[in-house]
């Protein structure tokens, strides 16, 4: 096992670095090479992931020292296969090969031009880098991440991870001859870098107060460590972790980078980037940490609440459907943080059956967010590039025009508003009722809190079905609201990428107890409890952990779904007319011709939302009359709506006014005079030698 699954990842990195090269070597101008390389890399990677999974146990793939000194190691490069990193290995092999058959024509469509192509913040697409060298940065990010999930030990982990951040900035900086790209990417940047900042701290703390950078060896002697200690070292990871996860109030990154990113990189780092969050959290919370105190797990728990009602609630503000994406992944992402927030309360008083199955949810539900969301951003690319805007208040009709990419993004949309019988439907139901037995918790301000939790999901399911809706109906359905989206054409759209998302969004709601059965044994090596004879029973039933509480099957729900809707589209076929049917006109209240302006807008849709949350919003409205005729012909009337940005200007407006002024302070330091740094390097070596 251990060497099959070691030639499969040495092999992966491999092909992925031949596909980068390939594209380089063309450049870009036939990627279909490159994406058949890439593509392979990714099934390869699934392979190992699955078998990783099902194995049950870590294989340790390669240890090769950095450097050494007296025959002593300075420092390793040591990867080793986990159960807890397999499930994101799937992951990082299924949204690899779904972009893989993305992008080859993806790429191949002109960039929009004209006044269509302007979104609703009115940025324009540019050059950037070529074809080729962006094709090679994302493989080399593809690289970086698989060995990210692979490290074993404390070296390898911080090094990849920073080399997964830096190659996931030139993907958002892909056109960056546009200074809101260039704004965007720095952003980004800063971000990462910050976090990195808190990821390297509670490393380098745990690994010294240890003695060990192994991953395993941390987590066998981190019992050692006082609970003051962990705290501290807990805090850090959850808020390193939780920048690139896009955790509020950590988040502001996250809308510009997914906006102005190619669709295929901001579905990589949608689908997958932000997940390896995720995974930081859930490494620290449950593997390198057996134990922890109780306000853990409610301090990730809040955090996540926060994260999923406002996700969505800026979600259903925004009318550019990417950074409508972007704003829903915070949502999705708060919800995971949720589920492993109860996780560690359970933990914590004991519970340790509802604690895995809570884990087990949460991974679940990262899984189905990885997959919808890739599968969404794909799609709001090919709308991008065919009918040339982004900005929903000038798309519609587009069911009459591009009929397949109209099915394969409503499976998105009822995935990711989980609805059933689809993937995200089984995931959160999975999280709900854990949360709701936070009865069992001895202490009751806890058990209020995890089933307090829960409501704020429930919130968060109602607005994000009234969101998803708003953007599918607004986008698909109607009269077109524009020239772009009236000559929308989808005859050389990439469909295989999205499609293989779509069947995959389905295969996970109706093979769910399968896919319980590998997860719970993901959760079992973590937590060393395995909850699979209570999971999954007979008759494909799934079972939260106690059973006498709840029971459902995905997989006769969907079964049933399907039988039923059966019924009425026979009735509909049986009773259609058999004579001939003649048109005619009728009563329409006096309009003479249907216009695009009669329709409902993503704004209007939206309005008793904004209206309900106007605190929250603290919206900036204008409007604006041709003429104040008082018989009525006022005349073309425009009506602008802006969302007061809270977090940016009370929270990080005041962080860069101080770093401005104390910019200002030290400026006089670099002065550009010889003598003065002279000055400086002979003080420094004065205090030098003092100290010694």
């Amino acid at each position: 096992m251990r060497t099959t699954i070691t030639v499969l990842f040495w092999l992966t990195l491999g092909i992925w670095l031949l596909a980068g090269i390939s594209a380089v070597l063309t450049k870009g101008s036939s990627l279909r090479l490159s994406g058949m390389l890439s593509a392979l890399g990714g099934i390869l990677t699934v392979v190992g992931g699955i078998a990783v999974a099902i194995h049950g146990r870590s294989v340790t793939i390669v240890a090769t020292a950095m450097a050494r000194s007296h025959s002593v190691a300075i420092g390793t490069f040591t990867f080793s296969a986990t159960p807890l990193s397999s499930l994101f290995l799937v992951l990082l092999g299924v949204v690899a090969t779904a972009v893989a058959l993305y992008a080859p024509k993806y790429h191949r469509f002109p960039l929009p031009v004209g006044r269509d192509s302007e979104n609703s913040r009115g940025w324009r697409a540019g050059e950037g880098f070529s074809v080729g060298t962006y094709t090679l940065f994302y493989n080399l990010t593809l690289m970086a991440a698989l060995a990210v999930l692979l490290a074993g030990d404390v070296v390898t982990f911080l090094v990849f991870w920073e080399t997964t951040s830096l190659c996931a900035w030139l993907l958002v900086a892909k056109q960056h001859d546009q200074k809101p790209v260039r704004k965007a990417a720095l952003m980004f940047l800063i971000f990462a870098e910050v976090g990195f900042g808190f990821i390297i701290t509670a490393f380098v703390l745990l690994a010294t107060r240890v003695g060990t950078l192994s991953l395993s060896g941390i987590a066998t002697l981190a019992h050692t460590l006082s609970t003051p200690e962990k705290s501290l070292i807990f805090v850090l990871a959850v808020v390193g972790f939780g920048i690139k996860a896009g955790m509020v109030p950590m988040h502001i990154w996250s809308p510009g980078a997914y906006s102005f990113a190619p669709s295929d990189g901001s579905a990589f780092i949608a689908g997958f980037v932000t997940n390896l969050g995720i995974y930081g959290i859930a490494l620290f919370s449950f593997y390198l940490f057996a134990y922890g105190p109780a306000w853990w797990g409610i301090l990730v728990m809040v955090g996540g609440a926060i994260s999923a009602v406002l996700g969505v609630l800026y979600a259903l503000a925004e009318k550019d459907s990417k950074r409508f994406l972007a704003y829903s992944s915070i949502e999705n992402i708060g919800i995971i943080l949720v589920a492993i927030g109860a996780g560690l309360i359970f933990r914590s008083y004991g519970i340790l059956p509802l604690a895995t199955f809570l884990l087990l949810a949460a991974l679940y539900h990262m899984l189905n967010h990885g997959v919808y969301k890739t599968l969404l951003f794909l799609e709001a690319g090919v709308v991008e590039r065919t009918a040339r805007t982004r900005d929903m208040d000038r798309l519609g009709g587009l069911i009459h025009r591009m009929g397949t990419t109209t099915v394969i993004t409503l499976i998105g949309t009822l995935s990711i508003a989980a609805l059933p019988p689809l993937n995200g439907f089984v995931s959160e139901w999975l999280i709900f009722q854990g949360l709701f037995q936070g009865f069992r918790i001895p202490e009751h301000a806890a058990g209020v809190l995890v089933v307090a939790g829960g409501a704020c999901l429930a919130l968060t399911g109602g607005l994000a079905i009234s969101a998803f809706t708003r953007s599918f109906g607004i986008s698909f359905l109607g009269i077109p609201r524009s020239r772009g989206a009236q000559a929308a054409d989808e005859t050389s759209s990439p469909i295989s990428g999205p499609l293989f998302l779509a069947i995959l969004c389905i295969g996970l709601a109706v093979g769910a107890p399968a896919v319980l059965v590998v997860l719970s044994r993901i959760t079992g090596w973590v937590t060393r409890i395995n909850i699979e004879p209570k999971l999954v029973v007979g008759n494909l039933t799934v079972i939260p952990a106690h059973t006498n509480f709840s029971a459902f099957s995905p997989t006769y729900l969907a079964v049933f779904l399907v039988a039923v809707s059966i019924v009425p589209i026979t009735i509909y076929f049986l009773s259609r007319p058999r004579a001939k049917s003649s048109r005619a006109p009728v009563w329409d209240g006096g309009i003479l011709s249907y216009k695009p302006r009669m329709q409902n807008t993503a704004t209007t849709y939206a309005n008793p939302t904004r209206v309900t949350f106007r605190r929250l919003y603290q919206p900036d409205v204008h409007l604006q009359r041709a003429s104040d005729d008082p018989a009525g012909r006022s005349g073309p009337v425009q009506y602008r709506f802006q969302i007061t940005p809270l977090f940016e200007l009370y929270v990080y407006a005041p962080i860069i006014r101080i770093f401005n002024r104390l910019g200002e302070v030290v400026k006089p330091i670099q002065s550009g005079n010889v003598n003065l740094y002279l000055a400086y390097v002979f003080i420094a070596f004065l205090v030098a030698v003092l100290v010694r």
